[in-house]
This record gives structure tokens, C-alpha cells and sequence, in this order.
């Protein structure tokens, strides 16, 4: 055995024939080092900061040879709960692009908390990409065989997951014991309002835009529509509640045109807020891991009154109110007509939808123009119009076109059935949606009597009849929702039989009404004056 430029020749010999040397060598790792901290993670302390991360990783990375730092990724501010996250996700695609193959975090908690998603990317991303993985507080190494800490991962990420179910559940019921106490928990202050720079849970005047409420509340009362109000602040060129938060927070805007509307100008009237009150709680995320947002019901909100100072007077709030309050129903006159394209037509150009309108000489036929353009004119759109007559007859003769050349008739039945199918689930789903209610009324009853009760209103007795009573039907109904339920499940397996129905209709020219186009289409674009796009729900 010999050595030639420090590495190791081994030459063997068999019936004195020599064999080419074989040379052992290392492989040359380029380093991705990942720092992650939430916000729930910075109060255990300067341990876990983003800056002692990146400088314990960074010298444990120099004290290694034929390792090479290719980046860091940083996610500062993010949970782990989940893997939606922006460092992450740059990563990720540097590891698809293969300039990483080894990827290095302070412990497995740093990686992600969720044990199902930290244990996809161990036992299964990493792997399949020939990437080499180091929790170095963990002791865990993806490419050391022998490693006892690879085989108790497992248990780390379960233990992970428990922690930070753990601080969600801490972080519901401080927010809510705060709320209770009239402090405000959101991210954001309301439009008008600004948090209080020594007392974050407390909310002052924003004097810098103040005066748009009060304008918005007095041009309401004194008879001026919401689209009024709205093109009047957008020819003052003052920025609408989303922008101007941008620009004075770190809350990230999604607005498309960035002008005042009459819906925002409707949620600015009937905001409470403005008057001095909380009102908190309104919804809540489903759980710590799914990520979405519920509509609480009116009961279990939070309110707080007299919270902090009032920019608009309770008698200027509630004539607004009442004036809203008759202008919410509106006349459904007789023979008004239904657009079949309504909801489904968009702009291109500035991604939102159309509207249909009368146009001077036409008598017996509507034209489809852009919202944006209508409402606030060519600065912030372009006018392509088209007419309805001609938009729906396009539709029409596509759809059969696409259905004469690609479906089997002998295979699909009549659209009566697809009709008397929906017409069934429809009456299923308005059962069980007054069942669902009669629920929640018996369990209010049932507090209700158990309070008189306490008051003496009612004997022990007559309160066990009552509530023994109630249970009985509460049963029932339980169990009548859930032969519902099932009911409706079986129809989900009917979905595609519905849409080949559906399209039969259309391939033995029935007629084409609103349901069969909102069944089959997802969105319709208006290139110009005389060409569609149309996106459909199937493949093709």
C-alpha cells in the first residue's frame, strides 16, 4: 500500500496481473444553512435568535473540511407549523437546481415543528435529492448510518408538534383574555386608528386620515351614494385604507387597482370602531396546523365599549345606519332579466370582472364593459365592449362544438335527471341546514331554562322535564343529520355523471340555461371587441 498525492493507491495483484489503483475520495459539499424563528419562539429567548443561529451555524460550517457555504435561508418571523414559507421555498428550488447538497439548521425544530411534513423531508425529500441533512443540537445526520439520533427524529418532531399545539393553545387564551380586558389584539390597527406607540393594545386617533371617515360619514348623511364617495376620494387622489396601510406597516397589499370602492366605503359605515367600540373574536383559525379562517357567530364575539376615543358620533353612526338599512333590499322588479354570463366575464388587462349595462340604440340587447373602466374611466382601463347577444351565442356554439367532437352519446342520459338531482340535493342541503339550526337552538333553550332555573322561575322538576325533552329531539336530530350527510356524500360520486349529463343536453341542442354555464365554466376573458377567451372546468 502506497500513498501518492495523499491519497490511498491500493494495487493488488492476482496471477500477477496488476489491477487499475482505486482512489477513495471525498465528496465536496456545497452548505445551505437555514435559520427559522417565529414569532411564538422569541420569547424563550437570545438562544434561539436569528443572529445567534447564523453565527453558531456559520463557525461550525468554517471547521469542517471540503465543506463550501453556498447561501443561508432565512425565515424570520414564520411558524413551523408548515412549510409555506419564503426561505424555505427559495431552498427548496436551489436544491432542485442542485447547487445544494447539504442542508444544515441548529436543531430539528429549526426545520419545521409539523412531525408529518419534518419527517416527508428526512425520510423522503432529502433522500430522493442525494441531500445530506445536520441538526446539530440534535445530533441528527441523514449520512451517518450508525447514528442512534437519526432513529429518535422521529420522537423530536412528535415532541416539536407538541410544543407548538402547546403555544397555540397559550396564544388563543392570553389573545382572548386580552380581548375580554377591552385590549386590542390585531395585527393591524383600523383605518382611522393607530396603536398606541408606548401601549400597543391600546388605539389612538390617526389624525392623518381621520378626517376621510368623517368625510365618508358626512357625505353619506347628507344623501350621497357610496360610488359617489368612492370617485370623489379617487379624483383627490387619497390612497384607499389597503395602500395606506402598506405604506405606514408592514401588512403586504393585494389590491389590483388601489382605488376607493363602494364596498370599502360600506365597511368603513358600518364599522363600530368608529364610535369607541371593540369588537373582537369575529373568527378564528380552525386549528394550529390548518391554516384557515372561520366566521365566528355574533354570539361569541367580544365587544368593548367606550374601548378608546370616538372619531364619529353615535347619532352620525346610526343615521348612517338606518340610511344603509333601506337601501339593503332591493325591488326585484317583474320581468327583470338574469345575464347568463354574469360573475364569469373578466378583464385581461386589469384582472377584473365586467358588467353588463344599457348602451343609447340598442333596445333589446345589453353590452358587457370593464367595472374599472365604468367606474373610474380610461386612466385606469381600456373601454372594449362587447355585445351580450353576441357573447352568449359564443359561448353556446363552443360548448357544442367541444361536445360534438368528444363525447360518446350512448354513454351519458338526459339532463331532466341532472336537474331532478339537483333539485334533490338542493332539498337535502336545506334539511339538514334547518336541522343544523334547530341544533343550536335547543342548546340555547336548554342554558336559557337552566338560568331560570337558578332565578327560581323555574322547580328542579320542570328544568329536568324541559332539558330531558330537549335531549330526546336533539337526538333525533342528530342522528336525522347524519342519514343527511350520508345522503349528500353519495352524490359527490356522481359529480362527473352530472357533467357528461349536462353536456348531453348540449350535444342534442337543449336549451343552454345559467346552470349548465356555471356547471361547465370556470371564467371567461374579453380579449377585445370580437374575441373570447374561455376557460373551462374540464381538461380540455
Amino acid at each position: 500500500m502506497t500513498k501518492v498525492d495523499n491519497r490511498e493507491l491500493i494495487v493488488l495483484k492476482r496471477n500477477n496481473v496488476a489491477y487499475q489503483p482505486i482512489q477513495i475520495q471525498e465528496i465536496n459539499y456545497k452548505v445551505a444553512i437555514y435559520l427559522r424563528l417565529s414569532r411564538d419562539d422569541e420569547n424563550i429567548g437570545d438562544s434561539e435568535s436569528i443572529i445567534n443561529q447564523r453565527e453558531f451555524l456559520t463557525k461550525y460550517v468554517k471547521n469542517q473540511t471540503n465543506w463550501e457555504l453556498e447561501d443561508i435561508y432565512i425565515d424570520d418571523g414564520f411558524t413551523g407549523t408548515n412549510f409555506n414559507r419564503p426561505g424555505f421555498i427559495r431552498l427548496k428550488k436551489d436544491i432542485e437546481k442542485g447547487k445544494i447538497n447539504l442542508v444544515i439548521t441548529k436543531d430539528l425544530s429549526r426545520l419545521g415543528r409539523d412531525y408529518i411534513d419534518t419527517g416527508y423531508y428526512l425520510e423522503k425529500y432529502f433522500p430522493a435529492k442525494r441531500v445530506r441533512y445536520i441538526a446539530v443540537n440534535d445530533g441528527i445526520d441523514t449520512f451517518e448510518k450508525n447514528n442512534g439520533n437519526n432513529d429518535m427524529g422521529a420522537f423530536k418532531s412528535v415532541v416539536n408538534d407538541m410544543y407548538a399545539k402547546d403555544i397555540s393553545k397559550k396564544v388563543r387564551t392570553a389573545k382572548r383574555t386580552k380581548a375580554e380586558k377591552g385590549e386590542f389584539i390585531g395585527a393591524f390597527a383600523p383605518y382611522g386608528y393607530k396603536k398606541y406607540p408606548n401601549d400597543i393594545t391600546k388605539l389612538v386617533i390617526d389624525e392623518e386620515v381621520a378626517d376621510v371617515v368623517r368625510y365618508i360619514f358626512s357625505e353619506y348623511n347628507k344623501g350621497n351614494g357610496l360610488s359617489y364617495i368612492a370617485r370623489r376620494l379617487n379624483e383627490r387622489k387619497i390612497e384607499c385604507p389597503s395602500i395606506y396601510k402598506q405604506r405606514t406597516t408592514k401588512y403586504h397589499c393585494k389590491t389590483l387597482t388601489g382605488l376607493w370602492g363602494h364596498e370599502t366605503i360600506k365597511s368603513i359605515l358600518r364599522n363600530r370602531v368608529y364610535i369607541g367600540e371593540l369588537i373582537q373574536r369575529k373568527g378564528e383559525m380552525v386549528s394550529y396546523k390548518v391554516k384557515k379562517y372561520i366566521t365566528l357567530p355574533e354570539g361569541e364575539h367580544i365587544i368593548q365599549k367606550n374601548a378608546h376615543e370616538a372619531i364619529i358620533s353615535k347619532e352620525e353612526f346610526d343615521l348612517a345606519q338606518s340610511i344603509l338599512n333601506m337601501k339593503t333590499h332591493k325591488v326585484h322588479r317583474k320581468g327583470s332579466k338574469e345575464h347568463l354570463l354574469s360573475g364569469l366575464l373578466y378583464c385581461p388587462r386589469c384582472h377584473n370582472k365586467y358588467r353588463f349595462q344599457k348602451q343609447t340604440g340598442l333596445e333589446n340587447d345589453m353590452v358587457a364593459i370593464c367595472s374599472v373602466y365604468n367606474r373610474y374611466g380610461k386612466e385606469y382601463c381600456s373601454r372594449v365592449a362587447i355585445k351580450e347577444s353576441i357573447l352568449n351565442k359564443a359561448v353556446k356554439d363552443d360548448l357544442k362544438v367541444i361536445a360534438k367532437e368528444r363525447i360518446n352519446k350512448n354513454k351519458i342520459i338526459s339532463l331532466k335527471e341532472v336537474k331532478s338531482l339537483q333539485k334533490e340535493k338542493s332539498k337535502i342541503n336545506k334539511q339538514k341546514f334547518a336541522f343544523d339550526r334547530r341544533f343550536e337552538e335547543i342548546d340555547k333553550m336548554i342554558k336559557s331554562s337552566y338560568e331560570d332555573k337558578v332565578k327560581g322561575i323555574l322547580t328542579t322538576e320542570e328544568f329536568i322535564k324541559i332539558t330531558n325533552e330537549y335531549r330526546e329531539e336533539k337526538e333525533k336530530l342528530k342522528l336525522r343529520i347524519k342519514q343527511l350527510e350520508k345522503q349528500l356524500n353519495s352524490y359527490e360520486d356522481t359529480k362527473e355523471d352530472e357533467i357528461m349529463k349536462i353536456i348531453k343536453s348540449i350535444t342534442d341542442f337543449e336549451n343552454i340555461d345559467r346552470n349548465i354555464i356555471i356547471t361547465l365554466v370556470n371564467k371567461i376573458e374579453i380579449i377585445d371587441s370580437e374575441t373570447i377567451k374561455i376557460y373551462y372546468k374540464f381538461s380540455e
